[in-house]
């Protein structure tokens, strides 16, 4: 079971954040979304929802509905999260990770 989890609905265009706890060192972070969402995550960045027709460097990850999405996360490490979704229910559990 998880370390810590946390659970928000996100709104359309609003940033949310979470710091990651220093329970521990590192932590494998697992995030769900809802079916047909679509979130864009960032670590220690500002996510954003691409708005151009063309490539560009992006500091953001898309997480979509189906897809578990999981990354190696430490201690004090700040995530931001947005939908362009009317709202998307979301859960971040945190597996605390220890080093021999």
């Amino acid at each position: 079971f998880p370390t810590d989890i946390y659970t928000a609905t996100l709104a359309s265009g609003a940033h949310s954040t979470i710091t990651i706890p220093s329970n521990a060192t590192a932590f494998v972070m697992v995030v769900r979304i809802q079916p047909a969402g679509w979130v864009w995550v960032s670590r220690g960045g500002t996510a954003a929802v691409p708005a151009a027709g063309t490539f560009g460097k992006a500091v953001s990850e898309l997480i979509a509905g189906t897809i578990e999405y999981k990354r190696l996360v430490y201690a004090a490490d700040v995530i931001d999260f947005i939908t362009p979704n009317t709202t998307c229910d979301i859960e971040v559990a945190l597996f605390a990770i220890t080093y021999p």
